[in-house]
């Protein structure tokens, strides 16, 4: 769920389209759609393509590390009346401060795409690669990302079982790794160090022109010691939304939350290149299984005007509250990426 902006801006170039303000209050909608996550495979997270119609599809990891520094990687290509695009980015954050930002595009006939299984090469180079380790049933990722100064060489670990599921809209939200253990090395302006932390994957495809429908998102995660809660809240328009969670356990399965007992609320709104943005999030729900309380402040927020029409911030937020599953609590207590998108 993130950068569909560049397809949407190529989809609009090609059909056209218009819309109107509304509301600026919010109230939760829950409507007779609810996400419904499925039992994901490694092929599932293979490059899916298209044809002749405009597309875009990519790869996106992010890790927090025990070092203050984070890290947002990704791979997007864009496709339109069979010609397209490779975008490989690579951003690096320190105490939630953007400290680089790298990206380059290439030909879409420059890379190789498997079908098959995750993989991508740029001229022979791969960029990323996952496979599967029958004897523990954890997904295992390696992604090495590299521009003239900065680097990211990381190895990811799934300590949680993965989910894919289809949107309203009809576009498909893999999530390989809700949640995964991440060693490698980090460069920074020319200087490596060994870095160990948390990550996360997910991969997109199938995005189509209903999604801009949409006013935008909002979309993050946060983790306790055995939970990870993967949480979206859709603005259906700038007036209403429509929440989503997926829950997490550690080596152990994962439960979709409904999204009637989903509470989410904004506040603390500071203007951001000129428009009203949230700097504290609430979520809360309450279920025969789960219960969650959790706080989301901002520590630092970059923003990103994509294609000079649609506007991204990039969050890192302290999360703080109580994560109860089967009546074990925990406590949430820590620093996760979120973003806001606004198409209009």
């Amino acid at each position: 769920m993130r950068h569909v902006a560049w397809f949407l801006f190529v989809f609009l170039l090609v059909v056209g389209s218009s819309f109107s303000g509304l509301a600026a209050d919010k109230k939760i909608i829950p409507g007779s759609y609810e996400f419904s996550p499925q039992k994901i495979e490694l092929r599932d997270d293979a490059y899916h393509g298209g044809e002749l119609f405009p597309f875009t599809e990519w790869w996106y990891f992010d890790a927090m590390f025990d070092n203050n520094y984070s890290a947002q990687m990704s791979v997007r290509i864009i496709s339109a009346l069979g010609k397209g695009s490779v975008f490989v980015r690579l951003d690096i954050y320190k105490d939630g401060s953007l400290i680089s930002h790298d990206s380059l595009s290439y030909n879409l006939k420059e890379i190789f795409a498997s079908s098959e299984i995750p993989s991508v090469k740029v001229h022979g180079k791969t960029i990323l690669a996952g496979s599967y380790i029958n004897s523990t049933g954890n997904y295992v990722y390696n992604v090495s990302i590299d521009f003239q100064r900065n680097a990211a060489v990381l190895h990811f670990v799934g300590v949680t079982k993965g989910w894919k599921g289809r949107h309203q809209s009809g576009d498909w939200w893999a999530v390989i790794l809700p949640r995964a253990d991440v060693t490698g090395a980090l460069t920074v302006d020319n200087t490596t160090m060994s870095v160990n932390g948390t990550g996360y994957h997910d991969h997109n495809w199938g995005v189509n022109a209903r999604t801009i429908l949409n006013f935008g998102w909002f979309w993050g995660r946060f983790n306790s010691d055995d939970y990870t809660a993967i949480w979206s809240a859709i603005l259906t328009t700038r007036a209403t939304l429509r929440p989503m969670m997926v829950v997490n356990i550690k080596n152990a399965g994962y439960m979709t939350i409904p999204s009637e007992t989903i509470w989410f609320k904004t506040k603390d709104i500071h203007l951001n290149h000129l428009m009203r943005i949230p700097y504290f999030i609430n979520i809360e729900t309450m279920t025969d299984k789960v219960f969650l309380v959790v706080n989301m402040v901002v520590v630092q927020v970059d923003h990103e005007r994509i294609m000079g029409c649609m506007n991204y911030w990039r969050y890192h937020m302290r999360c703080s509250g109580v994560f109860m599953v089967g009546g074990h609590a925990e406590t949430v207590d820590g620093t996760f990426i979120a973003e806001y998108i606004r198409f209009r």
